[in-house]
């Protein structure tokens, strides 16, 4: 499994770097504001994908071994358009979007929505070299396609627009989209409509549960960015935007061990393994965030304003008070993916809920009072109950995990055992890597 867990973290690098490339770009040629705009460009995305994950998602990793993989995609490809067609509409009217945009981010998302059911599918099947891959095509199309749209309009002498950005992302998914029907085809079974209307019962319910938890958890992340451009303006959200992104950098090593974890507890009926394996991986991911943390904490304020433009200076301060949520929240991923694995996806949306309600009593409590003296209290006292509101769901959730595998905080302890384990893995990984000799594909 290791060997899985490292070619999804060095992927998963590869990609961050891709992304933090863009996000110079976004800054130096948008500016604060622009980079305001697109973060509501893709925090709308992120809402509609969330619609369509009702049926899918991140039930398909867990559904996929156990029924017919035909209805599965049937299903989850009828459900992403109606809900996309649906879900913009809604959007328009909250005025969630910004003016413009809404045509655009529909294409966007059926077409964001197509790419990640096919490679949800490679993960179900335990694909994680294929399923890197495909993320990996998708962040270097994006970046090639909008540094040419940059250049054509240089060429041109035409103004740089945020629009661009929504272009080259709509481009860098329909091409991976295209090729990922291989795989589908690859797969399909015999369609039959025997129990099809059960199978969607039971999607919905498992979907219900999976993205109640991905709103709630989205409002958390993000409910914050509504208060922060209502009650201070699109400027200073881009400020706070880039220090949420900068901080999110750390969540890469969680994410892909999550990814790995979460295809193996899917596949597992053993819940002793399960929870060692947890155990194990909780350990692993907070000495790293650890780390991670210490390492961005050193990065001086002006060297951020020297990348990323002056307007950028006080993302540094966004960043330290965002440092124990990003702690909190990589251990949470952790035990989220447990609870997933054995497919208990209420658990996470009971703890989801519980920051999401900090983060609004909190939010609509303080934010206001902070940017009355100031934009910069208001992005400040967001990024505090921004890390509020993780560590509450990160101690909801470790309560519930200790009570189902009548655990205690004394085996969240790193032992000589831990590190015997990782070093047999690492041997292993080794010796597979010398006698086989698996290429990258």
């Amino acid at each position: 499994m290791i060997d899985k867990i490292i070619n999804t973290f060095f992927s998963r690098i590869l990609i961050t770097a891709i992304m933090f490339t863009i996000v110079i770009i976004n800054t130096n040629c948008f500016g604060a504001e622009g980079t305001g705009s697109i973060a509501l460009v893709i925090l709308g995305l992120t809402i509609l994908q969330l619609f369509s994950n009702f049926i899918g998602g991140g039930t398909i990793v867990y559904l996929a071994p156990r029924k017919s993989f035909s209805q599965l995609i049937a299903l989850t490809y009828f459900w992403s358009l109606v809900s996309h067609i649906v879900g913009v509409f809604v959007l328009y009217i909250l005025h969630l979007i910004p003016e413009g945009f809404e045509f655009l981010i529909f294409i966007l998302a059926v077409i964001n929505s197509l790419y990640f059911i096919n490679i949800s599918l490679m993960q179900a099947k335990e694909k994680i070299r294929q399923y890197n891959n495909y993320q990996i095509v998708q962040s270097l199309i994006l970046i090639l396609t909008f540094c040419t749209l940059l250049f054509i309009s240089k060429l041109i002498q035409q103004n740089y627009n945020v629009k661009m950005y929504v272009y080259a992302l709509i481009v860098s998914y329909l091409i991976p989209l295209i090729f990922s029907f291989r795989f589908v085809v690859c797969h399909w079974d015999t369609f039959h409509f025997a129990k099809i209307g059960s199978l969607y019962k039971e999607m919905f319910r498992l979907g219900f549960w999976v993205q109640l938890a991905n709103f709630t958890q989205l409002m958390n992340y993000r409910l914050n960015y509504y208060f922060i451009e209502f009650y201070a303006g699109r400027k200073p959200l881009g400020i706070f935007e880039l220090g949420t992104k900068l901080s999110e950098v750390i969540w890469i090593f969680p994410k892909s061990i999550a990814l790995v974890q979460y295809a193996k507890l899917a596949n597992c009926e053993d819940a002793e393994y399960a929870k060692k394996l947890t155990l194990s991986l909780q350990k692993l991911v907070f000495c790293f965030t650890l780390l991670a943390v210490i390492l961005l904490m050193l990065i001086p304020a002006q060297t951020l304003a020297a990348i990323f433009g002056e307007e950028f200076y006080d993302a540094k301060s966004i960043i330290y008070r965002l440092m124990p949520g990003i702690i909190s929240l990589s251990c949470l991923t952790i035990f989220a993916h447990h609870f997933s694995g054995f497919g208990k996806y209420w658990v996470n949306t009971c703890s989801s809920a519980v920051g999401f309600l900090v983060t609004l009593t909190l939010g609509l409590w303080l934010i206001p009072s902070a940017a009355a003296i100031s934009t910069f209290d208001a992005i400040k006292t967001a990024a505090i109950i921004t890390s509020i509101s993780y560590f509450s769901s990160l101690l909801f959730s470790l309560i519930l995990f200790f009570k189902e595998t009548n655990s205690s905080l004394k085996m969240l302890l790193i032992t000589k055992n831990d590190y015997q384990i990782l070093k047999t893995e690492i041997i292993n990984l080794l010796k597979k890597s010398c006698l086989f000799r698996q290429p990258f594909y």
